[in-house]
């Protein structure tokens, strides 16, 4: 199955490393974006791959089918 997910709640901690060491084990992760904030430098706290209600660096992931930008 290839599509696409966003990932929110991610830890201002969380890695893109970090999410493929995670999401991993489903599979080959082809693409990972971490959006980040342009005045801080920090993870926004979302990005895109799988695992809703898992746990990475202390925050439960909300993962949802990426829907088309308007």
């Amino acid at each position: 199955m290839n599509s696409k997910l966003y990932v929110g709640n991610l830890s201002f901690n969380t890695t893109e490393n970090g999410i493929r060491e995670a999401f991993g084990a489903c599979g080959d992760i082809t693409d990972i974006y971490v959006a980040m904030d342009r005045e801080t430098g920090r993870p926004r706290g979302f990005a895109f791959e799988k695992f809703n209600g898992t746990e990475l660096d202390g925050r439960a992931l909300k993962v949802n089918e990426a829907k088309p930008r308007e």
